[in-house]
């Protein structure tokens, strides 16, 4: 059996990851939207630029710039699919810590749930002050569609992970306190 302070590590380590991937989704969707608009302002003139003696900076440009503007347009799906791989990565913790047999962490659990969940509301608000901008960095949070579900319905999102991790840390114990 370990001690309490080993059972609280998995739970910190559950949240930590969850608030971790939160806030690493939201600066991706944001940072993504920046970068996007800056380039689609800045590649045409780049585009533009022609010949300066020997170097030919459109040449240049259509072989460095122009691939990396198209690979920063399909960042905002890769996050995405990265983000939900996160989500189910911190469900699979709680398979991993479920060999406790201490019941008191459900309340530890609990405490934890709420601060997330409430961490979550302030980026959904947060967030939703960007995406709903009436420019261009509005419009490009919204083109971000399965990244902007994620991080404005959070909080639900975190509600059903937290369900799910507590059903799956502390279920499945025998009346003589073991494991399954």
């Amino acid at each position: 059996m370990m001690n309490k302070k080993g059972q609280m590590v998995g739970i910190l380590i559950f949240f930590g990851a969850l608030f971790i991937a939160l806030f690493i989704g939201f600066m991706a969707s944001v940072g993504v939207a920046f970068i996007d608009w800056t380039a689609d302002n800045t590649l045409p003139e780049l585009e533009n630029l022609g010949d300066a003696g020997d170097v030919n900076f459109t040449k240049i440009s259509s072989l460095t710039i122009t691939p990396a503007n198209t690979f920063i347009q399909s960042l905002p799906a890769i996050i995405g699919v990265l983000y939900i791989v996160c989500l189910f990565g911190c469900i699979g913790l709680a398979y991993v810590y479920r060999t406790t047999e201490q019941k008191w962490l459900l309340f530890l659990f609990f405490g934890f749930t709420v601060m997330l969940v409430m961490a979550g509301m302030g980026m959904s608000i947060i967030y939703e002050d960007f995406y709903n901008d009436e420019g261009e960095f509005g419009d490009r949070l919204k083109e971000q569609t399965l990244m902007s579900f994620l991080i404005l319905y959070s909080p639900a999102i975190f509600v059903i992970i937290a369900v799910i991790g507590a059903t799956v840390m502390f279920t499945g114990f025998d009346s003589a306190g073991g494991g399954v």
